[in-house]
């Protein structure tokens, strides 16, 4: 007799389940935990399950209720919100949208204090002040707001490059323009805003040890002799432009021309040489290299009388040198100007070793003038004060010698501006404790300057406080700004003044109106 199946054992072959006869699936209950998923059990129902218990908690928490997306049945209306949806919309309903078109009624373009801009700037122009003071120096004193006019014109003619536009510029001073300070870097700076006219006047030979001129090249032979105004001085006190007066001998050489260097100074079409016709001339010679090829001309300077004249003598435009040589006589000659054909800025640098403006004041007037003809300044700068503060008589005194010396010049120059510039601060040393102040001289020089600028209605620019005040050039020492004189600046110390001039000067002329106006706003060009 065969034996019972036990429970482990496995069914007969051929033998039917019992659970398989009543259709269970005889799978294990395990097998369906892990394959089986509930239809509401899955992740997305699970994740909006979420979602609207998220939305239902400020539904039943009062302190959240501005989180609830819309208001529940049970909520009382906010009067305050639909006072303010009324007021939005005038308390009509918003129209539906329509198609078709709207008839219009006639109209036309008028301007009214709600619709239009106003006639005149509503915000006023920038002054000179607050422009200079944004560029990190001090403006131009003007009282009457026209002193320089003449020149503001001259400068927007050329701003705007008109044919013949040149804004000539004499800067007169004492030692520290004599090496060229502070006029270097004014006319740099000019030229590459206003364009480059030429380098503009040198003088024949140099007349004192510090003599310098940035950007160009100059020299000459021995058989000059030369007068100055701050002496020795000649009879007829003829001085030229520039305030020397050169006599040449036979044989006597100077030559001029462009600069070495990469950026400045590098171009000229033309060298004007000033000199005086005199009976007693004699006759010179100019010369050039052009092209590889030799030009050269004769002039004489013989006349009947005294009279100031220029000789031009013409180069391609670019680099150039040119040689002056007395041929014959004595010729009387003051310098040669190097000067292009194309608007711009031209900026003579007219220094004196112990410049005083009493010695500018003692050139003859007639001749001054002649001078000034010929040579068309649009601003005249006068920029002393230095020298007169080793001798200072009296406040009355200085200021009636300013003021003759200003009268001169506007009479020698009336289509010119003419601008006083203060004198550098200057240091003297205190015996008993060894530190360095401000000779109280110079704060006497710069309000005497100030008040005759005022009235003469001329320009006055305050050197002294641009430096930075009452002891200033002490600190400028310590930083390597000033020499161990106490007085002279050093090159970088003469780059920040002519820095600092230059931003006054072009502060005042964007001021002014004329620059926005192709400088016709005023009846004085």
């Amino acid at each position: 007799m065969a034996a019972k199946p036990g429970r482990g054992a496995s069914p007969q072959p051929g033998a039917r389940s019992n659970a398989t006869c009543r259709g269970v699936d005889a799978r294990p209950r395990a097998f369906y935990s892990s394959t089986v998923t509930h239809p509401l059990g899955g992740k997305t129902s699970i994740a909006i399950g979420v979602m609207l218990v998220l939305l239902a908690i400020p539904y039943t928490t009062p302190s959240l209720a501005r989180f609830r997306v819309a208001r529940a049945p049970w909520d009382k209306a906010d009067p305050a919100a639909e006072t303010m949806a009324e007021a939005a919309t005038g308390g009509v309903p918003a129209p539906a949208p329509t198609q078709g078109e709207t008839s219009l009624a006639a109209s036309k373009n008028e301007a009214t204090v709600t619709n239009a801009l106003p006639e005149a700037p509503a915000l006023a122009q920038p002054s000179a002040a607050s422009l200079a003071k944004t560029k990190g120096s001090i403006a131009i004193d003007d009282p009457s707001g026209h002193a320089l006019d003449a020149f503001y014109t001259r400068l927007a003619h050329t701003k705007n490059k008109e044919a013949g536009a040149v804004t000539r510029i004499l800067h007169y001073g004492d030692s520290v323009l004599t090496s060229d300070y502070v006029s270097g870097t004014m006319r740099r700076k000019m030229q590459a805003e206003f364009g480059d006219a030429g380098h503009g006047f040198i003088l024949v030979a140099k007349p004192w040890d510090w003599y310098f001129h940035n950007d160009v090249i100059q020299g000459a032979t021995e058989g000059w002799s030369s007068s100055r105004v701050t002496g020795p001085f000649v009879k007829d006190t003829m001085y030229g432009v520039g305030g020397v007066s050169f006599t040449g001998s036979v044989g006597a050489r100077s030559w001029y021309g462009t600069g070495t260097g990469q950026t400045y100074g590098k171009k000229v079409s033309r060298f004007d040489v000033y000199y005086l016709e005199t009976p007693n001339g004699g006759e010179v010679e100019l010369e050039a290299q052009i092209n590889g090829e030799r030009k050269n001309e004769r002039f004489s300077t013989k006349g009947d009388t005294k009279t100031s004249r220029i000789k031009s003598f013409s180069v391609p435009d670019g680099e150039a040198k040119m040689t002056l040589k007395v041929v014959s006589g004595s010729p009387r000659l003051f310098g040669v100007a190097l000067e292009r054909e194309e608007p711009g800025v031209i900026y003579d640098s007219l220094g004196a070793n112990g410049g005083r403006g009493e010695l500018l004041g003692a050139m003859d007037a007639d001749h001054w003038k002649e001078q000034m003809d010929l040579r068309d300044p649009a601003l005249v700068m006068l920029h002393y004060g230095t020298n007169e503060s080793e001798g200072m008589v009296s406040k009355d005194a200085y200021e009636k010698t300013l003021r003759a010396l200003v009268d001169k010049v506007k009479a020698a120059a009336p289509k010119a501006s003419v601008l006083v510039v203060a004198p550098l601060d200057r240091a003297e040393k205190n015996e008993a404790t060894g530190a360095l102040h401000t000779k109280p001289v110079i704060k006497k020089l710069v309000e005497c300057q100030k008040k005759v600028a005022a009235e003469a209605n001329v320009g006055f620019w305050n050197t002294y406080e641009a430096m930075g005040g009452d002891g200033s050039m002490a600190s400028w020492v310590k930083k390597g700004l000033a020499g161990s004189d106490l007085t002279h600046p050093s090159p970088q110390g003469a780059e920040i003044l002519g820095d600092l001039l230059y931003k006054a000067l072009t502060s005042g002329y964007e001021a002014w109106p004329g620059s926005k106006a192709g400088g016709q706003p005023h009846p004085t060009d």
